[in-house]
C-alpha cells in the first residue's frame, strides 16, 4: 500500500523536468528530479543508512546514530530560532495544493511553528494539540488532548481524526513533541495497517532518550533498544531521514528527526547481478 496518489496537482506528462519519471513514482508524486540525480540520492540513500546505528559511548548516542539518509533541495525551517522551530521538506510543493491538512502534537503554548507555516501556507489547515489549555487565535485550530497510545486517559491520533472528522483524509505534516510519549504513539500508529498509517507525508518529531535511562541497585541502565525499534519501524514503513537538530537545552537526551515518507520502490537495489529490497 503506497501514499494516495494525486495529492500534488501535476501529472506525470505536465512535470517540468523531462526524464523524472523515477523521481516522481518513487516519491509518490512528492519529487520530480533527473533520473540520475534520483539514482545518486538512492545510492546516497543506502550508503547511509547501512552505517547508522553504531554501538558507541551511551551517552553520545545521537551523536553516533542515525544521520540524514536523504535531503531536500528546498528545505526550511518554519518557527523560531531554537525550541520551537522545526524543518519542513520543501514547503512550496505544498503552496499549490487547494487544500493541506498538518497536525502539531504537544505545543506548550508556543506557536511560533504553527505562525510562519500558516503564513508561508495559508491553505493548510493546522489543527494543534496539547494536555494543557491554550489559545493559538486565527492560525490554527486549538484542542486539549493528552496525546498518546489511547490507553491511560490519552488518545491516540486515529481516536484524534475521527473525532474531527478527517478520517480518511491525506495528513500532508505530523508534527509531534510529546517528552517521551512518542514511542507508544507511533508503536499503536503504525501496529495497524490502513489508510492513516499509510498516508502521513512528513513526520516531524522530537525523540527522547530520558525514559530509557534507569536507575537500578546505584547503577545507570541504559535500554536504548526502543528508540533503535522506533528507527527501524519508520524504516520499515518507507520513511527517510532529512533533517537532524540537536536540542541544545538537553544534548544528550533530546534530537529534532524529520522524516518524508518514499514509495516502497525507492529503498530497491539494482544491479547486474540481482536486486534486493529493504
Amino acid at each position: 500500500m503506497f501514499l494516495t496518489r494525486h495529492h500534488y496537482p501535476r501529472l506525470l506528462n505536465q512535470i517540468s523536468e523531462p526524464n523524472c519519471r523515477l523521481s516522481w513514482l518513487e516519491s509518490d508524486e512528492f519529487f520530480c528530479e533527473d533520473d540520475h540525480d534520483w539514482q545518486r540520492r538512492k545510492d546516497r540513500f543506502h550508503l547511509q543508512h547501512n552505517r547508522n546505528q553504531f554501538s558507541g559511548p551511551h551517552y553520545m548516542f545521537f551523536q553516533d546514530n542515525y544521520e540524514p539518509t536523504f535531503s531536500c533541495r528546498f528545505e526550511q525551517r518554519l518557527g523560531c530560532n531554537g525550541d520551537g522551530g522545526k524543518w519542513i521538506c520543501d514547503p512550496y510543493r505544498l503552496q499549490n495544493k487547494t487544500s493541506c491538512l498538518i497536525y502539531s502534537l504537544g505545543s506548550n503554548g508556543e506557536f511560533s511553528f504553527e505562525n510562519e507555516t500558516k503564513r508561508l501556507l495559508p491553505n493548510c489547515d493546522i489543527h494543534t494539540f496539547d494536555r494543557k489549555q491554550f489559545n493559538c487565535t486565527e492560525i490554527c485550530t486549538f484542542h486539549q488532548a493528552n496525546i498518546g497510545s489511547g490507553l491511560h486517559d490519552t488518545k491516540s491520533l486515529r481516536m484524534i481524526m475521527s473525532e474531527l472528522n478527517h478520517t480518511g483524509q491525506y495528513l500532508d505534516i505530523l508534527k509531534i513533541d510529546v517528552e517521551g510519549s512518542e514511542y507508544e504513539f507511533f508503536k499503536d500508529l503504525f501496529n495497524t495497517t490502513d489508510h492513516l498509517s499509510e498516508n502521513i507525508r512528513q513526520i516531524l518529531v522530537e525523540i527522547h532518550l530520558s525514559n530509557l535511562v534507569k536507575k537500578v541497585n546505584n547503577e545507570t541502565i541504559y535500554d536504548f533498544q526502543p528508540a533503535h525499534d522506533l528507527f527501524q519501524l519508520f524504516h520499515e514503513k518507507n520513511y527517510v531521514i532529512f533533517h537532524k537538530e540537536v536540542n541544545l537545552y538537553n544534548p544528550h537526551m533530546a534530537f529534532e528527526f524529520s522524516f518524508i515518507k518514499m514509495n516502497k520502490k525507492f529503498f530497491s537495489v539494482k544491479n547486474q547481478s540481482n536486486s534486493t529490497e529493504h
